[in-house]
C-alpha cells in the first residue's frame, strides 16, 4: 500500500506542476511510478484503472499526478476521463464543454457510414465499423471490374457472395473440375435451380450428387475467395443497405471462421486509418509536455450502457496501442459498476483510499467486486496522510528532509 502525505489544504491546488520536484509529495508519485514498474512481472503494464470505493478520495487527483509524473519520463502518457457522471478530470485540466468521449461513442462512431469511397474508408474500417454499430443489412463493395457483397446480421458477417464470379470459378465448374460433378449432373440441377428458388448447393444436396461435407468445403472457398476479392478494391466505391434480420439469408452452408479470415486478410497491426482518426480526434494536449487527455465530453443519459458497449471497448484498446501507457479515470466503484466494466479491459486497476474516511467494509466490498469482476488489484493508494499527526511518517519526513534539504516538505 503506498501513502501519499498530506502537507497542503484539500481546497487548494494539488497538481504536481505547482510544486517542487524534492517534495515529499512529488516523491510519493515517484515511488507509485516506480512500485507500478514492478508490479507486473510477467509483462509491462500498458493501461491501467484507477478508481475509488467511494467519493471524494482523491482518485481524481491520482490520475492527474501519476500521469504527469510518468510523462516526466519521457513515455507519452493518455489520461482518460470516464467517470461520465462526474467528471472531474476533464473540470482539472480546463476541457469542460469539448467534444470528448461520450460524443466519440455515441455519435462518431455510432453513425451509419452510408456510402463512399474505398480510397478513403477501408473495408477493414467499414467492417469493423459494422461489427461495432451491430448493423443488419448488406455492404455491396465494387470498382469497374469486380462486384462484391457482404452480409451482416446484428454485425456479424455470415455471408460474402462475389456477384460477377467468372463462369470459371463458379461452384458448379469447380465441381466439375474436382471430378465430383459431371456436366450433365450440373446442367439438371441448374434446370431444377430455375424452377424453383432454391440454391444450387441445396439441389445438389438433395439429389445426392454430392455430399454435404463435399459442398460445404467448396461453399468455405467460394466464400474466402470473395473476401479476398473485396479486399482487393482498393480504389472502388461502397454502399450500406440496412434490412431486417427476417431478410438476411442464413441458410449458407460453410466452415468459414469470418473472425479468423478478418484478421488473416485486413486487422494485420490493428490497422483502422478512418477509426483511428475518429478516435484520436478527441485526444487534447494537456499543456505538460508529454501528458494528453480525452475529456469526457456531454454527460450521456446512459453511461453505464455506454461504457459497457463493444464501441468503448474498440476505443480504449486502440489508444493502448498508440500511446505508452494510458491512464483511466472512472467512477467510484459502490455507486457505479463502471470500473468493474472497464477494469477487466486494462493490465489491472488502483483503488485509491482516503486516509481517516472510509470505513473498512466499504474498502472490503470494493475489493471483493473488484476480484469477483476479474479484475487484477496492482495497488491501493492511501491518499492526505496526514503526516504531521502520524507517528511513522513524521520520521520518514525528517529522514526525506535530511537527505533533500530543508526545502523537500514544501
Amino acid at each position: 500500500m503506498l501513502k501519499l502525505k498530506k502537507e497542503i489544504k484539500p481546497e487548494e491546488n494539488t497538481l504536481l506542476d505547482q510544486y517542487p520536484a524534492k517534495s515529499g509529495y512529488a516523491e510519493s508519485y515517484r515511488t507509485m511510478r516506480t512500485n507500478l514498474q514492478f508490479a507486473s512481472m510477467d509483462r509491462d503494464l500498458n493501461a491501467i484503472c484507477v478508481t475509488s470505493a467511494t467519493e471524494q478520495e482523491g482518485k481524481t487527483n491520482t490520475v492527474a499526478n501519476l500521469g504527469y509524473t510518468i510523462a516526466q519520463t519521457g513515455q507519452r502518457v493518455l489520461m482518460v476521463d470516464c467517470d461520465l457522471r462526474k467528471p472531474g478530470l476533464t473540470q482539472r485540466f480546463g476541457k469542460k464543454g469539448e467534444v470528448g468521449l461520450s460524443e466519440l461513442v455515441s455519435d462518431h462512431l455510432g453513425t451509419l457510414v452510408a456510402e463512399g469511397l474505398t480510397a478513403e474508408i477501408k473495408l477493414n474500417d467499414l467492417v469493423k465499423l459494422n461489427n461495432l454499430q451491430k448493423r443488419t443489412g448488406i455492404l455491396a463493395v465494387s470498382d469497374d471490374e469486380n462486384s462484391v457483397e457482404l452480409s451482416f446480421l446484428n454485425g456479424s458477417l455470415i455471408d460474402v457472395y462475389w456477384k460477377n464470379r467468372p463462369d470459371s470459378k463458379k461452384l458448379a465448374s469447380s465441381l466439375v473440375a474436382a471430378n465430383l460433378l459431371t456436366e450433365e449432373q450440373v446442367q439438371v440441377a441448374i434446370g431444377h435451380q430455375r424452377r424453383s428458388v432454391q440454391k444450387l448447393g441445396t439441389i445438389l444436396t438433395t439429389m445426392g450428387m454430392i455430399t454435404m461435407t463435399e459442398l460445404k468445403k467448396y461453399l468455405s472457398m467460394h466464400i474466402v475467395e470473395s473476401f479476398k476479392t473485396a479486399a482487393s478494391i482498393y480504389n472502388g466505391r461502397f454502399k450500406f443497405t440496412p434490412m431486417h434480420a427476417g431478410q438476411m439469408d442464413t441458410t449458407i452452408e460453410h466452415d468459414v471462421n469470418f473472425e479468423k479470415m478478418f484478421r488473416e486478410f485486413l486487422d494485420e497491426g490493428h490497422q483502422f486509418p478512418y477509426l483511428a482518426n475518429m478516435i484520436e480526434s478527441v485526444v487534447t494536449q494537456t499543456g505538460q509536455e508529454n501528458l494528453f487527455i480525452v475529456p469526457s465530453g456531454k454527460i450521456p443519459p446512459n453511461p453505464a450502457e455506454m461504457v459497457s458497449s463493444g464501441k468503448m471497448v474498440f476505443a480504449l484498446s486502440h489508444l493502448a496501442n498508440v500511446y505508452d501507457f494510458v491512464i483511466i479515470d472512472t467512477p467510484p466503484i459502490l455507486p457505479a459498476s463502471d470500473a468493474l466494466v472497464l477494469a477487466p479491459e486494462t493490465d489491472g486497476v488502483l483503488l485509491v483510499v482516503k486516509a481517516n474516511q472510509v470505513n473498512r467494509k466499504h474498502i472490503k466490498d470494493a475489493v471483493k467486486h473488484l476480484e469477483s469482476a476479474g479484475t487484477k488489484i496492482l495497488g491501493v493508494v492511501l491518499n492526505q496522510v496526514d503526516v504531521k499527526r502520524e507517528r511513522y511518517y513524521r520520521n520518514y519526513r525528517k529522514y526525506y528532509e535530511s537527505y533533500y534539504g530543508e526545502d523537500a516538505g514544501e
